[in-house]
């Protein structure tokens, strides 16, 4: 029989996740009677913070509300130490008042020994401690401390109490770092898929494949190809590499944006991608992929060739991310939404004026136009106009960016993050980059609302985490793929060669 615990959670945990009193099974949660003042302080703050806090608020009062003192008071009206609850699956929540901190008696060592390490024991973070170690003294079982503060924990830590992260949110996958599964082939096999573009095998030799799950097919002889496993040990080729790859004359060779560039991946990892973000049929795209290897040149690319497209299933191109600062805050900013979210959404302009810039005399290396480095003909002023919808030209009256003609016309859109609750989207691509910084909670408000016809993307780099209390375990991007995984409408990419520059590859590793 396993020994009950009594969990400590610290603030944080809760304004983390607001459903956290309830994921420790049959153990007692506590929460000193800090923690509700600081949840009462929060609970006007915007975004996420002030809308768990009140949830927390609501949940805690339902808990208590309607019963009589007697049944919720331990210790007697004269004398309370805490109110009590009972919780689902057999556990207990206390709200507890350190009656050590009432009296201002430090009676045993471990209090004199807190007092004098910690010096202002008004401070919200070591009355909590010192509940901790109140709680460890007079309950009859081990005593936890719940906190996502690591300064908080190493005082506690200190002070010889149990520490523990909030690890109900993490997740543990092996496919973080992994490269594509491999399948190998027989040769008479791989004859079959050239000619049919599909291949049902007997059976698998190397685990289980989730459906959409993208795999590198190979044969002893060194030839690979990627595909995409669709059930029942089926296996698909990607439609348009296959058509780069073929010797045909016309086959095209990658993507041609109208009135922009021609966009051709890199390596098989951005083939994998684009056939993600061009299949109809996935309606959820989860990529990881560190910096430089091409997530959101890709998906706006991509997006734009279908809103663009005159059979387009999209009518518009949303782009998002949370806005997260890294560094220093520079204040609030002046403007309307748009004016306020433009050093935020800076790296969204920066790819668009790469794909639907006019080229001089060269084709643009970054792109990697068709592979090969072919002299253009040098267009007028004013046929550069005509095709880039009037964009400004070097020396021309206009100050408009090449893309410019794409907002005016309502193609592409930039989103707050903080006003899409409540919004239904439909017949739309929508990009969330940075979602590494994504609570799970949110990545789950976001994926609701998509509407009918509509196609989500989420990529970021799980080593990039901005926001306090997150990492690479516990972010709504890897949440969302662990959870979506294996659904025949979503699909999962992982990017992991650089193609930025060689200077960017190498920060990258050595970083």
């Amino acid at each position: 029989m396993s020994v009950k615990k009594t969990y400590v959670l610290d603030t944080n945990v809760l304004l983390h996740d607001a459903d956290s009193i309830y994921k420790f099974e049959d153990n007692t949660v506590a929460l000193p009677v800090e923690v509700l003042s600081e949840l009462d302080r929060k609970k006007t703050a915007p975004g996420q913070v002030g809308a768990n806090a009140r949830r927390v608020n609501r949940e805690l009062r339902a808990l208590f509300e309607n019963r009589e003192l007697s049944e919720v008071l331990e210790g007697g009206a004269d004398h309370p130490s805490a109110l009590v609850a009972a919780l689902e699956h057999g556990g207990t929540l206390k709200v507890v008042i350190n009656e050590y901190l009432v009296k201002h008696h430090f009676t045993s060592e471990d209090f004199e020994r807190l007092h004098a390490t910690l010096l202002n024991i008004d401070e919200p973070d070591h009355r909590i401690i010192a509940s901790c170690l109140y709680l460890r003294g007079t309950c009859q079982c081990p005593v936890i401390l719940v906190t996502k503060d690591a300064c908080m924990a190493l005082k506690a830590k200190a002070l010889g109490l149990e520490v523990q992260d909030y690890r109900n949110d993490r997740v543990e996958s092996d496919e973080v770092e992994d490269d594509y599964a491999s399948v190998q082939l027989s040769m008479p096999a791989r004859k079959e898929f050239a000619q049919e573009g599909r291949l049902r095998l007997d059976s698998l030799t190397n685990g289980d494949l989730y459906m959409n799950e993208y795999v590198i097919l190979t044969t002893p002889d060194g030839w690979k190809e990627p595909a995409r496993f669709v059930g029942e040990n089926t296996f698909v080729a990607l439609p348009l590499y296959r058509e780069y790859s073929s010797a045909e004359p016309g086959a095209r060779k990658g993507l041609q944006l109208p009135k922009g560039m021609r966009v051709v991946p890199k390596n098989f990892e951005q083939w994998v991608f684009l056939d993600a973000l061009l299949n109809p049929d996935i309606k959820l795209v989860t990529c990881f992929g560190r910096a430089g290897t091409g997530k959101t040149f890709l998906s706006i690319a991509a997006a734009l060739t279908q809103v663009l497209s005159d059979h387009t299933l999209y009518k518009k191109l949303y782009i998002s991310r949370p806005v997260v600062q890294v560094g220093k805050d520079l204040g609030f900013l002046p403007g309307d939404k748009d004016e306020k979210l433009a050093p935020y959404i800076q790296p969204y302009f920066d790819n668009l004026e790469v794909l639907f810039s006019p080229r001089n005399g060269r084709e643009d290396d970054h792109a990697n136009y068709d592979g090969n480095m072919k002299k253009q003909h040098k267009k007028s002023p004013a046929e550069r106009a005509k095709v880039f919808g009037g964009a400004h030209v070097v020396g021309g009256p206009s100050s408009r960016k090449p893309y410019q003609w794409l907002m005016d016309s309502g193609f592409v859109d930039i989103e707050a993050m903080t006003y899409i609750r409540g919004r239904s989207i439909s017949r739309s691509f929508f990009i969330v980059d940075e979602a590494q910084n994504m609570t799970p909670h949110e990545a789950k408000t976001v994926i609701t609302r998509m509407a009918e016809g509509s196609k989500l993307v989420l990529i970021g780099d799980l080593d990039q985490v901005d926001t306090p209390y997150l990492d690479s375990r516990s972010n709504g991007l890897i949440h969302t793929h662990e959870r979506m995984k294996g659904h025949a409408i979503s699909a999962h990419v992982r990017l992991i060669q650089g193609v930025r520059s060689e200077l960017s590859e190498l920060a990258s590793h050595c970083m």
